[in-house]
């Protein structure tokens, strides 16, 4: 059955065998799907290196043609019209729902094509509707230029008066620290979240290159390496782990993206280690007791920095959370034994002071990541708006809660919020002279307003500390069950709750080995996999911005079907097949086989 072809092999897996093509014909009353086949096809083409005029091959219609004799495959013109045509229905009716946005967040990243002289940037939005967070992919698309700090900024705000938002609902962005986001960012005076995510993954980078550890980590990545490239090995191993009742992600390499990937390696290669001790030919990967223990220790050690990476990269994190989080990991660091090279590692990654490095002629001031977290406005107003984390003590070093009160003071006497029970637009402002008199009303109308939320921050701090919502709850339940009672602070708990902990939603677009398991195929990170296709270096930008756009949604569609997963839970369960394609590298003949099982999706309508 090896020799057959993917279309083959699919209809053989989905309908049982060798009468799988008349099955699929007999069946045709009965769709499996309502989607649209040429949707699939859509799909295929974007994530191959399949050109358009593949669709005119007089032997590929004879195929399809017996496959479904009532199917009509799309035309090149036709397939580039339903490109377009795509994009134009996901902006309209994404514009329609970001129509009434108050206050939003955005998160964006740029990669430079492996084949391509190109950047390429994808901008997602965040914002709060209902009380329920929700999120959007703005657009995909090559930067005009190099991707400098003025370039990247005119390709924002194109993506926003695409949608006709307004700059200044935008708040901020969480992104990661590149010196050209972080100058737009500045320059147009928005809030600034480092992206947790990134800065773990430093962190644990870092521990990583200490002497006895890097070594460990080398002859880990060696047994990886080994694993991936022999298939017949690879399924001995299998076979070994599954007698074993072993589960879970095996000792295969990580992408050079994927965060925290040393360490997740490291977990994996001990979970497995029963697996490769039973598999003669890794014997020569295996580790002498000391080292072995030595790993146990240093994965041991990490776990609290690998579980908050995990948090921060899920969807369903909030920014409120960075700080707390920081300050459990500074508490767990200096608890560490400090006679050792690892537990000054991350003591001196995550304790709260300034530390000077003197070189030779001069000195570099270094600010520690939990300072600079602390010294974050937004992420302090974030902070004290979830209910979950407000004036808890020692989570904020020598900032105090009185001085977020008055941060909070000052937001909302600048964005003048309105009560959840006002109807209609704010009445205008009356065009008086600037009188004695109409400077006397306006002082007290100001003043009315800042005692108004000095009260309503007092009920908050007696509410918050005499109970606190659930720690796996959603802060903005919260503001939803007390928005009677809160109208001003509510708004701003949904103005400042809309940001995440990380970029990884950008991330995931991109990262070249992540798969998405669906009941009926596989779905490939198909960004990284367009940019790395020698095949579609001369791609113009329109055209690659097309087909970025619609392989995305595609993507992101499937993600939302099958429900919120991490890469470690999509690795574990993808099949052997898929799992020895992933690392390879990328190629036209994988993108091809993507082709062919999309297409085979398709004739089965």
């Amino acid at each position: 059955m090896s020799s057959h072809s993917t279309v083959w092999r699919y209809f053989d897996k989905i309908n049982g065998g060798k009468n799988a093509l008349a099955n699929s014909r007999g069946n045709r009353s009965q769709p499996t799907d309502k989607k649209d086949p040429n949707e699939d096809l859509v799909f295929a083409i974007c994530t191959s290196s399949v050109p358009y005029r593949f669709l005119k091959n007089k032997h590929f219609l004879d195929f399809c043609h017996k496959l479904n004799s009532d199917h009509k495959i799309l035309t090149p013109d036709s397939l580039r019209s339903k490109f377009s045509k795509n994009r134009s229905e996901y902006v309209d009716r994404l514009k329609k729902e970001l129509k009434h946005v108050e206050k939003a967040w955005l998160s964006f990243d740029g990669w430079e094509a492996k084949y391509m002289d190109k950047s390429i940037y994808a901008i997602f939005i965040y914002y709060v509707e209902n009380f329920q967070r929700k999120s959007a992919l703005l657009g995909i698309e090559c930067v005009e230029g190099s991707a400098t700090a003025a370039n990247v900024g005119k390709l924002v705000m194109r993506m926003l008066d695409l949608y006709c938002i307004d700059k200044s609902k935008v708040l901020g962005a969480v992104t990661d620290a590149g010196s050209n986001i972080v100058a737009f960012l500045d320059r147009n005076e928005l809030f600034h979240s480092h992206c947790s995510a990134h800065v773990l993954s430093l962190i644990i980078k870092k521990s990583a290159q200490i002497t006895h550890i890097k070594e460990l980590i080398a002859k880990v990545n060696r047994c990886a390496a080994f694993l991936s490239r022999s298939k017949v090995e690879r399924g001995k191993f299998r076979e070994r782990s599954s007698m074993l009742n072993i589960h879970g992600r095996p000792p295969l390499p990580f992408s050079d993206t994927r965060w925290g990937g040393a360490l997740l390696l490291a977990e994996a290669f001990l979970n497995h280690y029963q697996s490769l001790s039973a598999t003669p030919a890794l014997q020569d990967y295996l580790m002498n007791a000391d080292d072995l223990a030595a790993l146990k220790k240093y994965v041991n050690v990490m776990k609290p920095f690998l579980e908050a990476l995990n948090s921060a990269e899920s969807d369903n994190s909030f920014c409120s959370e960075v700080l707390v989080q920081f300050s459990h990991l500074s508490n767990y660091a200096s608890s560490l034994e400090q006679r050792s090279a690892l537990g000054r590692c991350l003591s001196n990654e995550t304790k709260s002071r300034y530390a000077q490095y003197v070189k030779k002629n001069d000195a570099e001031l270094s600010i520690f990541r939990y300072d600079s977290y602390v010294e974050n406005d937004a992420l302090l107003m974030s902070t004290y708006l979830d209910a979950r984390f407000a004036y808890l003590p020692g989570i904020l070093q020598r900032t105090r809660w009185e001085f977020i009160e008055n941060s909070i003071q000052l937001y909302c006497d600048s964005i003048h919020v309105l009560n959840q029970t006002a109807t209609g637009p704010p009445p205008k402002k009356p065009t008086l002279e600037e009188s004695s008199f109409s400077q006397f009303v306006q002082s007290k109308r100001v003043s009315s307003h800042g005692s108004s939320v000095q009260a309503e921050m007092s009920n908050y701090k007696a509410i918050v500390l005499s109970g606190r919502p659930a720690l796996d709850s959603s802060p903005l339940l919260f503001w939803h069950a007390h928005r009677d009672r809160f109208p001003i602070l509510q708004k701003m708990g949904q103005h400042f709750l809309a940001c995440t902990q990380s970029s990884a939603i950008v991330e995931r677009l991109f990262r070249l080995n992540l798969f998405l398991r669906l009941t009926s195929s596989i779905y490939y990170s198909v960004c990284g996999c367009i940019v790395n296709n020698s095949r579609r270096n001369r791609m113009k930008s329109s055209t690659l911005n097309l087909h970025l756009l619609n392989a995305s949604l595609a993507t992101l569609q499937a993600k939302n079907e099958a429900g919120e997963m991490n890469e470690y839970d999509e690795c574990e369960q993808s099949d052997s097949e898929s799992e020895e394609n992933r690392h390879e590298e990328i190629s036209g003949e994988f993108n091809d086989d993507i082709f062919e099982e999309a297409l085979a999706r398709a004739m089965t309508i």
